[in-house]
C-alpha cells in the first residue's frame, strides 16, 4: 500500500505514553538503580544438562540440551500493563539456603566443562523478516525437511540440534500463553488483554505472525531467548521498520491498527528491552536509508520507531537513521527536532560509505545496504553474519610512549628525526593487530569444536540452507573488527613531539618522556603551551590533517593485512567506554593530557580541542577515508540546549549533520545538553534519573557514568552556534 501519514507524525512529541506503559517504564528508571541479578535456575539447569552429557554425544547436541534446559526454567513474570510480554525474572539478593546450595554444587560441577573458547557470541542480529515468514512451525518444518535430505551425518547432527532448539522455543512460547490464560483469571480488570496475549503467543508457537502486533511479540520473544538461552547478550531488533512494515500496512489497511496503538506497541517493546539489558552495554535500531533496489524506505514505522524512543526515554534502545542523498527532507528535520529535546538520538548512519565498505568485504550490494549497528556502532549485515565486534580495543598512543620509554632508558639508539620515530611507531601499532588476530584466529578455531549455537543457526542466514552452525562457516558473511582508541591523542602528541623535539630542538625525546612521568608537575606552563600553542587535530589544519590521514589509513590498512578465519581483519575507530579504561591505565601522553584522564572519545577531535568550531571538526574528521572503517567510527559534538530550543537554529544544524555526511563521515551522534545540568547531575543524581547522553557510540545514564567519563563528556566543546 501507498505510504500512509499522519500530521501527527510530523512532530516527535506527538504521542505521549498511556498511564500503564508509563509505570512500566518509571519501574525500569528504579531497577536500573540496583544491581541486574541474575537467573541463578540457569545455573542449575546447565548443570543438569551437562551432567547428561557423554564423550560419544556431539557437541551440538548438547549445546542444543542447554539451551532447551535454560528455557524450561526461565522465570518470566507478567505484569499489569503490558502489552508486549517477555522479560527475564532476575533474582536480586540473597537465595534461600537451600537453593544457594543447590547453585553452589552446580557451579561445581560445571568445573568440568571445557572453558569457553573466547571470540564473541553477544553480538546477534537474527534474520526477523524469514522468522516472520516461515514462522516457528514453518522453521521446524524445514529443518525435518531437510534433515530428511541430509547424506552427511554432520549434517544430520545439525539439523538435530536445530530442532532440538526451536522446538524448545515452540514450548517456551506456548507455556507463555498458558501463563497470560492464568493472569486472566486472577487480573479480571485486564482479562481481555490477556486472553488476547494467550492467543497471540498460541497461534506464533507454531505460525507465522499474521498481525502487526504478533511480529511485536515474537520479536521480544526471539530477543528474550537469544539473550538469556544461548548467551547473545547484545542481541538487537534491527531494521524494524523495514521487517515489520508488512505487517503494519496491511493491519493499517484493515482498519486493525492505528498508528497510535503501533506506537504504543514499540513502546512497550523497548521498556521490556530495559528489563532484559542494565544500564552499561548497547543495542540498536536502525531506521530509513535504502533498500535492496536503491530505493528509500521511509514509511510510518520509521517515525513511530523514533517517537518510541523519545517517550519511553530509557536508556535502550538508541535509535539510528541510516542517511542518503534521498533522505526526507521530513525525517532529516524531524532528527532535528528530536535531537533538541536533549535525547541523544537519533545518530546518523552514512549509507552510501557503509554499504561500499560492506561490498569491499564481498556483501552483495542487496544486503550491504541492510546494515546494522551491532550495539554501538560497530556494522554487520542484519540477519546473515557472524561477526565479531570490539576485538578489541587498541591504544593508538602505547607504542609512541614505549619508543620514547625505550629511548629513554638508551635501549634504542635516538631517531635520528620525526619521520625514524614516526616508523618505530607505526611498527609498535602494527604489532598490536597482528597479535590479536593470532589470538582470534586460535580461538576462531577452536569454536568449531566447542563452540555452536543450535538457536542462532535457525535464525541467521544461511546456516540452515548450508547445513552448517555459525561457528562452522554458516552465516553468509563472517569476520572480526576491532577498534583503535585515542588517534587525536596520537596525532596531537606527534605535533608536539615533532615541535619540541625535532624542530625547535628544545628539549630531547627523553627529556620530553621525563615530564610525562612526572605528570607535568612542575611543568604547568609547558603543558599549557602545548594546549594553546600548537595546532591541534580538529581544527581544519592541513599539516595536522595531513598526519592524522597518515595514521589513519596506515592504522587500517595494517589492519587488514591480518586474517583471521580467513577473512581480512577489519579496523574501527570508536571507543564504548574503552576510552576511559584504557586512559585510566595511560601515564600522561605529549598532548597535554594528564595521566589516568580518558582519552579521545571517537574519530573526531579531543574533548575541548575543537576551537575553530564545528564545521572544522568536520573537516578535519573527514579529510580521511572512514569506509574501511566498518568495525566502528564515532564522531561527537554537543550543543547547548538553549541554542537548540529556538527552532530557527534546526536548519543550522541539519546542515552541520549533512556536511558531515556529504563528505563522507561514518556516523555522527550529537548531545544537546547545558554543562550546568550535567554538574546539576553530579551533585543531585536522583533528580536527572533518566538524563540520557550520548559518550562514544553509545547512549547511557549520566547519573549512572563513572566520575571520569561524567567529567570527559563535561570536557567535551559546549557548542552554541553552527
Amino acid at each position: 500500500m501507498a505510504h500512509v501519514m499522519e500530521h501527527t507524525l510530523s512532530d516527535p512529541t506527538a504521542f505521549e505514553l498511556p498511564q500503564d506503559l508509563r509505570q512500566l517504564r518509571d519501574e525500569c528508571l528504579s531497577l536500573h538503580e540496583g544491581d541486574k541479578g541474575s537467573v541463578p535456575e540457569q545455573i542449575v539447569a546447565d548443570a543438569d544438562a551437562w551432567s547428561q552429557h557423554t564423550d560419544d554425544e556431539p557437541w551440538a547436541i548438547w549445546k542444543a540440551r542447554r539451551f532447551a534446559a535454560r528455557l524450561r526454567v526461565l522465570p518470566v513474570p507478567l505484569s499489569p500493563g503490558e502489552i508486549v510480554i517477555g522479560k527475564p525474572g532476575l533474582t536480586r539478593g540473597e537465595l534461600s539456603a537451600d537453593f544457594a546450595s543447590r547453585v553452589e554444587a552446580a557451579q561445581k560441577a560445571l568445573e568440568s566443562m571445557p572453558r569457553d573458547p573466547g571470540g564473541d557470541t553477544g553480538h546477534f542480529h537474527p534474520d526477523y523478516a524469514a522468522m516472520f515468514r516461515r514462522g516457528v512451525g514453518g522453521t521446524l518444518e524445514e529443518i525435518r525437511r531437510r534433515r530428511a535430505n541430509a547424506s552427511e551425518h554432520s549434517k544430520v547432527v545439525f539439523y538435530d540440534s536445530c530442532e532440538i532448539a526451536m522446538q524448545a522455543f515452540s514450548d517456551f512460547i506456548l507455556r507463555l500463553s498458558s501463563d497470560c490464560e492464568h493472569m486472566a483469571e486472577t487480573d479480571p480488570a485486564r482479562a481481555d488483554t490477556w486472553k488476547k496475549l494467550a492467543r497471540i503467543c498460541r497461534n506464533i508457537a507454531t505460525a507465522p505472525p499474521a498481525t502487526f502486533h504478533e511480529a511485536v511479540q515474537l520479536m521480544n520473544l526471539i530477543m528474550l531467548a537469544a539473550w538469556y538461552a544461548e548467551d547473545h547478550s547484545q542481541a538487537n531488533y534491527g531494521r524494524m521498520d523495514q521487517t515489520l512494515r508488512s505487517h503494519y500496512e496491511a493491519d493499517l489497511t484493515k482498519g486493525e491498527i492505528t498508528q497510535r496503538e503501533a506506537f504504543e506497541l514499540i513502546s512497550c517493546l523497548f521498556i521490556q528491552q530495559n528489563r532484559m539489558h542494565w544500564p552499561g552495554g548497547a543495542v540498536g535500531v536502525i531506521v530509513g536509508g535504502l533498500d535492496e533496489h536503491g530505493d528509500d524506505v521511509t514509511n510510518d514505522l520509521t517515525y513511530l520507531c523514533l517517537m518510541a524512543r523519545l517517550a519511553t526515554h530509557l536508556v535502550y534502545p538508541t535509535v539510528g537513521v541510516a542517511w542518503h542523498k534521498g533522505t526526507p527532507a521530513a525525517l532529516m528535520d524531524f532528527g532535528v527536532k528530536m535531537l533538541a529535546t536533549g535525547i541523544g538520538d537519533p545518530a546518523f548512519f552514512n549509507d552510501p560509505v557503509i554499504s561500499a565498505g560492506l561490498r569491499r568485504h564481498g556483501v552483495s550490494e542487496a544486503d550491504s545496504h541492510y546494515f546494522m549497528n551491532s550495539t554501538c556502532v560497530e556494522i554487520k549485515v542484519a540477519g546473515a553474519s557472524n561477526i565479531w565486534v570490539a576485538s578489541p580495543y587498541f591504544s593508538c598512543t602505547e607504542p609512541l610512549l614505549e619508543a620514547m620509554q625505550a629511548e629513554s632508558e638508551g635501549t634504542i639508539t635516538p631517531a635520528a628525526d620525526f619521520e625514524e620515530l614516526l616508523d618505530r611507531v607505526k611498527a609498535g601499532l602494527a604489532k598490536r593487530p597482528t597479535d590479536a588476530a593470532k589470538w582470534c584466529n586460535d580461538a576462531w578455531d577452536e569454536r568449531t569444536r566447542t563452540g555452536l549455537q543450535p538457536f542462532a543457526d535457525c535464525l541467521i542466514s544461511d546456516c540452515l540452507q548450508r547445513g552448517l552452525d555459525i561457528d562452522h562457516g554458516g552465516a553468509r558473511y563472517h569476520w572480526v573488527e576491532h577498534s583503535w582508541v585515542g588517534l587525536a591523542n596520537l596525532v596531537d602528541s606527534l605535533i608536539a613531539v615533532h615541535h619540541f623535539v625535532y624542530e625547535t630542538g628544545s628539549m630531547s625525546l627523553a627529556e620530553f618522556f621525563a615530564i610525562l612521568q612526572n605528570n607535568y608537575e612542575g611543568h604547568e606552563a609547558f603543558k599549557r603551551e602545548i594546549e594553546t600553542a600548537l595546532p591541534k587535530y580538529g581544527t581544519d589544519t592541513a599539516e595536522v590533517d595531513e598526519l592524522a590521514k597518515n595514521i589513519a589509513h596506515f592504522l587500517m590498512d595494517t589492519t587488514e593485512s591480518n586474517e583471521i578465519g580467513g577473512h581480512r581483519y577489519v579496523p574501527g575507530f570508536f571507543c564504548w567506554v574503552m576510552h576511559n579504561e584504557i586512559g585510566s591505565k595511560t601515564m600522561a601522553t605529549p598532548d597535554g593530557r594528564l595521566a589516568t584522564l580518558p582519552l579521545a572519545d571517537g574519530a573526531g577531535p579531543a574533548q575541548g580541542r575543537e576551537k575553530n568550531g564545528p564545521t572544522a571538526a568536520i573537516i578535519s574528521t573527514t579529510t580521511w577515508d572512514h569506509e574501511q572503517a566498518l568495525g566502528g567510527l564515532v564522531f561527537n559534538a554537543k550543543f547547548t540546549r538553549s541554542f537548540m530550543q529556538n527552532p530557527e537554529n534546526h536548519a543550522g544544524l541539519r546542515s552541520l549533520v549533512e556536511t558531515y555526511l556529504l563528505r563522507g563521515g561514518f556516523e555522527t551522534q550529537i548531545n544537546v545538553v547545558e554543562n550546568a545540568d550535567l554538574r546539576a547531575a553530579q551533585k543531585h543524581p536522583d533528580k536527572y534519573r533518566d538524563l540520557v547522553v550520548r559518550v562514544a557510540g553509545y547512549s547511557d545514564y549520566f547519573v549512572n557514568l563513572s566520575e571520569n567519563i561524567q567529567n570527559e563528556v563535561i570536557a567535551r566543546s559546549e557548542f552554541s552556534a553552527v
